[in-house]
């Protein structure tokens, strides 16, 4: 309907005025408008979402042309309703090529399109899928996804964020199998009845296990140390006054309990550990760059759709030897939803968070990641501790 503007004059571009069109195919709302940044102007055509116009949602197109010349310099189309997931196109002699960013991160560059710049200027994006379907992973980049596949996690979330404000910190802290609050180190009852980032991650992963099991996991189990899997030299003399492996132990066997008692003890402790994906680069014992997190949550959400991620993040730490620390748990939700679109959703210590979030605070870092299943369902344990201890007591909780 624009295509003589697109291609139009400066002049002619500049003088135009802002409206919103309805798209002939579905009648769609487009809002169209003209920016001037420095010394380039834009031709925004905007997709509405839930009423609005935000730059950046799925589908809308910029055009970018020199001010002084009024040349092409690139299209830019939004993928997934953010601002950093999007395609570029560029003029290249008579051709195009494209780039692809998906949550911050180049993972496809100079692609070459078999048509020409112009042709992309006005040609429906299919063109470009289908002209591109043997180089790029499209199903993963703008996946047909069944969203009632993410209920069962989606329920989770929500019973948790609304159990956030019953729950206390405390350092060292975690609820054992029977349900008492007690210290990871030594198994002493505990005062401030919390979780530190552990505990926490037990706490949920209990959750599962009970569905399974109608019991929860011991602290006492999952503090073995695995020394045949993982550590070097340098860490095996610090294993006591340091515990370098900490938190990937406690992840891991969290993971191969559940697996055991689905399976009758048939897991390995590394069966649930996740070693690939694309676009990221896993390290044995390190997992990925914490960097990665966001994009590395996208891929999962849209591949593994039931499953939630034990994650230990880990960091350089300490002098005499410099040894690789691993120093926080976090658990991993990453959904897909029909309105939400994608969400990183982080619990960690009593707190959601997102993948931004923690990547901030332990920049540099690596996460290590491994997989529980929800195909079970959950039943969060509670938080009030049932005083004596005992079977009738522990079974009605």
């Amino acid at each position: 309907m624009m295509r003589e503007l697109v291609t139009a004059p400066t002049s002619d571009v500049l003088a135009a005025e802002e409206r919103t069109i309805s798209q002939l195919t579905d009648g769609a709302r487009i809002n169209f408008r003209i920016k001037e940044q420095n010394d380039s102007f834009y031709l925004l055509f905007i997709n509405e979402k839930n009423g609005h116009f935000p730059i950046y949602s799925r589908g809308s197109y910029i055009i970018k042309r020199s001010l002084e010349t009024g040349k092409f310099i690139q299209i830019k189309i939004f993928l997934n309703d953010v601002d950093d997931c999007y395609t570029r196109i560029y003029p290249m002699n008579d051709r195009a090529v494209m780039e692809i960013v998906l949550y911050g991160k180049t993972i496809y560059s100079d692609i070459n399109l078999p048509f020409s710049f112009a042709d992309a200027l006005t040609g429906p994006f299919s063109d470009v899928i289908e002209a591109t379907d043997g180089m790029v992973s499209w199903d993963l980049i703008i996946p047909d996804s069944n969203y009632n596949i993410y209920a069962i996690k989606k329920s989770m979330t929500d019973e948790i964020r609304r159990l956030l404000p019953q729950l206390h910190d405390s350092d060292d802290g975690a609820m054992d199998a029977d349900g008492s609050y007690v210290y990871i180190d030594d198994l002493e009852p505990q005062i401030e009845r919390g979780f530190n980032c552990s505990g926490f991650v037990k706490w949920i992963a209990d959750g599962i296990y009970w569905s399974s099991t109608g019991e929860y996991m011991s602290i006492a189990a999952l503090k073995q140390k695995n020394l045949d899997e993982r550590g070097n030299r340098w860490s095996v003399p610090h294993e006591e006054d340091r515990d370098p492996y900490f938190g990937l132990d406690w992840t891991r066997n969290i993971a191969f309990t559940l697996q055991n008692a689905r399976r009758s003890g048939s897991g390995k402790y590394r069966d649930n550990d996740v070693r690939w994906a694309p676009w990221s680069e896993y390290v044995e014992n390190v997992g990925f760059p914490i960097e990665d997190l966001k994009l590395l949550m996208y891929y999962l959400a849209v591949n593994n759709p039931s499953d939630i991620y034990l994650a230990s993040v880990n960091i350089p730490w300490g002098t005499r030897p410099v040894l690789r620390q691993h120093v926080h748990t976090a658990v991993l939700f990453p959904v897909l939803g029909e309105e939400t679109g994608f969400q990183d959703i982080i619990m960690e210590r009593n707190r959601e968070s997102d993948a931004d979030a923690l990547s901030g605070r332990y920049p540099g870092a690596h996460v290590h990641l491994v997989r529980l299943r929800l195909d079970s369902g959950y039943h969060l344990p509670d938080l009030e501790e049932i005083q004596g201890i005992g079977n009738e007591n522990f079974f009605r909780r």
